[in-house]
This record gives C-alpha cells, sequence and structure tokens, in this order.
C-alpha cells in the first residue's frame, strides 16, 4: 500500500468536498461527514450542507456563507456559488489550522471554481456575465495580494504594504514632476532659456 500526505490528502479532500455529486434530495442537509475532514466542524464551527446551483448541481456549502460584495450579489442568484466559495476558502482555513496547509494551486482552484458557479447561474444573461467579470477580477486580485494562501486576516499585509507604497511613490513622483514643470515654466515666462 502507498502511504501519502496528510497533506496531500487533504488537498485531494478539497477537490472531492468541492465537487461532490450529493443527491438533490438531500439539499439543506449534512453530507456524508466522510466528504469532509471528520474534525471539520469543531475546528471550523459548523458542518457543511449540500445546496444545488441552477443546472442541479450539487455543492457542498458553508451554510452562513455568503457573497462579500454590496448586495450579496443580487439581482442575481449568487448565493449558493458564494456559499460553496466560502465553505472552500474554510477549508484551506481549517488545512493551516490543522498544521496541514494545502498548495497555492488548491486556492486558485477554488476561486475557479466560483467563476464557473457564477456563470452557470447566470444562465447566458448579459449583465450578468458582465457582473461574473468583476467578482473574478476582485477574486483574483485577492488571492493574490493574499499569496494564494489561505484567507486569513493578516495573510494579505505584505502586499498589500507594498501596493500602498508603490501608490505614494507614484504620487510622490507625479508632484515632484508638476513641481519641476512648473519651475521650467515659471523660468520660461521670465525669458530664460535652458542652453
Amino acid at each position: 500500500m502507498r502511504w501519502i500526505s496528510r497533506a496531500a490528502m487533504l488537498t485531494l479532500g478539497v477537490a472531492v468536498a468541492l465537487t461532490v455529486a450529493a443527491p438533490a434530495s438531500n439539499a439543506g442537509t449534512p453530507l456524508n461527514p466522510s466528504v469532509v475532514p471528520a474534525d471539520f466542524a469543531s475546528v471550523m464551527g459548523y458542518e457543511p450542507v449540500s445546496a444545488t446551483l441552477a443546472d442541479g448541481t450539487v455543492r457542498l456549502v458553508n451554510p452562513k456563507g455568503a457573497c462579500s460584495v454590496p448586495g450579496q450579489g443580487r439581482p442575481f442568484d449568487f448565493e449558493v456559488a458564494c456559499q460553496a466559495h466560502d465553505f472552500g476558502y474554510d477549508l484551506l482555513r481549517y488545512a493551516a489550522r490543522t498544521g496541514t496547509p494545502t498548495p497555492p494551486s488548491t486556492r486558485a482552484d477554488i476561486d475557479h471554481l466560483l467563476v464557473h458557479d457564477l456563470h452557470v447561474q447566470c444562465a447566458h444573461q448579459e449583465a450578468c456575465d458582465a457582473t461574473v467579470v468583476v467578482y473574478q477580477a476582485a477574486v483574483e486580485f485577492n488571492s493574490w495580494r493574499q499569496v494564494f494562501g489561505p484567507p486569513v486576516s493578516s495573510s494579505g499585509l505584505p502586499r498589500t504594504a507594498g501596493l500602498i507604497l508603490l501608490g505614494l511613490i507614484g504620487v510622490f513622483a507625479l508632484i515632484r514632476r508638476r513641481q519641476r514643470l512648473g519651475a521650467a515654466g515659471g523660468l520660461a515666462h521670465r525669458g530664460y532659456r535652458p542652453r
């Protein structure tokens, strides 16, 4: 028998847990505990449930999850997709808390699944699909900002600080340039011409 690490098993478990096909009749009820880590509820404080997307696909979700945007994804029906995404992120947090972090590709996979599920909910509505593009950009930026690790409160600080610093440097460079142009314009106004 070949043994694999707990981290590898958890990474595989994330993929299985996010895409598990539970019977639609079980929607809103706890699923088979073998699909998620046995101690998930005690570590994370809730039991995931199943919910169904517009095309009938069943996802495991955080029943208290929501779209982290103003309006909670309205007027479009993004609730299940966002709750599944929240559960995926909770699996990453679980992995970090239990000392079995997953590779950065796991978070990217969770983000890609969100985009897919949002498009499923859109059913080819142009305004809805355009909204998904905005969600995708925000989610991908935030995952980059948090170095594709588990989304915890301090995970994005280094890149956020770097972005703020770059912004400040840009503002100061722009101010300095305007000051130089203003000074050159003032000298030219007084008849000074550089040689």
